[in-house]
């Protein structure tokens, strides 16, 4: 059982849950267990988003590194999905220092080896050897000063060239995407109007970005673009925006990318992966276009684990976490969006009609903010509940522990809107009753 590690690396308060000292300790014992593992290692990488914490997590980090003799690259301001591109490219490792969509008080630290997130035993193995290891010889590493970031943006520019002259918005969140959306989108030829470009440390999500759509809904009016994409704070999440204030969520862009990838030759296996939390009118709508579409536990990481595993290449949250598995190897919200905006072209289609022609279940995410989310999800009574209701016809219940923040998440979905409600509510009832009970 890990106690540091979640479902996206390690998070927490800033200097007082994820201190300085925690943060030299997990860099070292991962340094250590990377290399008893054969990790390849050239310099090791390390990016942050745009918290006031970030520079001091970064620099904990890298005194770790350097103690136990490797070279570190300090990448700055980066989202997180460039830097899993570039520990990719450079088959090397990557610390990204980031709570992505958390408030700014907030900060995390997720690893990258070649690409991908480390596997849970390896997490597991590093939190068992936190504050242990020491170095036995004077070997000491040094920071290496380079560009690492014009290639990932070469790469993106490339591709997507053909969107010269689109119209678009942004909302950067005032998050890592600042240090990118900027560059790529003047280089392809986009006019983009861009919003919450301007982060202190402190503004980070603030009001804007993947968990507050409000802000693009206003926003998107005072511009001439069709569309605002809409990042969270280390840029790894896509929503979109219509003119009309119409949301575009992750589980509308897979579908619209897998039709356009089957289209294309270029969807493997036939087949598309979401998670539970996924709308089970999307499911219907991908088996009608004859496409095999596959569930895992809440969480990007376990996406991606069985795209792997089932050898296919577009998987995703409805939250707007969207992996092209051909393309990279984790979710990245310009790569997203782009795409998105490329298959509608090709598709001859409206993002925002596509959107509402597929007749939703009727869904409600609602959460319970506890302190000990495992005893309450563990609790009898919440079990019980759970039974009874997965009983009712044409209704599915999930009750679960966030990943990353000290809540219960609620989701309910069915037919029946008043009795998706009814039950939510009751749910919330019980979580509390249990709170009660366990304090």
């Amino acid at each position: 059982m890990k106690k540091y590690f979640g479902t996206d690396g390690v998070r927490g308060i800033a200097n007082k849950e994820l201190t300085a000292e925690l943060a030299f300790k997990i860099g070292k014992s991962a340094s250590y267990v990377l290399k008893s593992h054969n990790h390849q290692f050239k310099d090791i990488l390390i990016a942050r988003d745009t918290r006031i914490s970030g520079e001091m997590i970064e620099s904990a980090l890298t005194s770790s590194l350097l103690s136990m003799g490797l070279n570190v690259t300090l990448c700055g301001v980066m989202p997180t999905p460039a830097l899993a591109w570039l520990t990719r490219k450079h088959e090397t490792v990557g610390f990204m220092v980031s709570a992505s969509h958390n408030p700014w008080m907030h900060n995390g630290i997720k690893i990258f080896s070649n690409g991908y997130k480390l596997q849970d035993a390896i997490e597991e193995e590093i939190e068992r050897n936190l504050g242990k290891i020491s170095r036995a010889d004077f070997s000491v590493g040094k920071i290496v000063k380079v560009d690492m970031l014009s290639s990932y943006i070469e790469w993106i520019v490339k591709r997507y060239k053909d969107l010269e002259g689109e119209k678009l918005a942004f909302d950067l969140a005032n998050g890592a995407a600042v240090s990118t959306v900027p560059i790529i989108a003047k280089e392809i030829g986009i006019k983009a109007t861009i919003f919450n470009d301007k982060p202190d440390g402190k503004n980070i999500n603030e009001k804007c970005g993947a968990l507050y759509l409000d802000f693009m809904k206003e926003a998107i009016k005072s511009t001439n673009a069709p569309y605002g994409i809409i990042n969270d704070g280390d840029a790894d999440r896509c929503m979109i925006m219509s003119k009309s204030g119409h949301a575009i969520d992750g589980d509308d862009i897979i579908v619209v990318n897998a039709i356009n990838m089957k289209m294309e030759g270029r969807l493997k296996n036939n087949t598309a992966v979401g998670t539970v939390m996924t709308n089970l009118a999307i499911e219907e709508y991908l088996n009608k276009n004859g496409i095999r579409f596959l569930r895992t536990q809440v969480g990007d990481r376990y996406v991606l684990e069985k795209m792997t595993e089932t050898g296919s290449n577009i998987g995703g949250e409805q939250s707007g976490h969207v992996i092209f598995l051909d393309l990279e190897t984790t979710g990245d919200g310009l790569v997203t969006a782009l795409e998105t905006l490329r298959a509608s072209k090709m598709m001859k289609i409206d993002l925002k009609d596509f959107s509402l022609g597929i007749e939703r279940y009727n869904q409600i995410l609602e959460n319970v903010e506890v302190k000990d989310k495992d005893s309450i999800i563990n609790d009898p009574e919440i079990s019980d509940f759970i039974g009874r209701v997965q009983k009712y016809e044409n209704l599915r219940i999930i009750i679960r522990p966030s990943g990353t923040e000290p809540l219960v998440r609620i989701m309910v979905e069915g037919k029946d809107k008043e009795l998706v409600r009814k039950v939510v509510d009751e749910a919330k009832q019980i979580i509390e009753r249990v709170i009660d009970r366990h304090d």
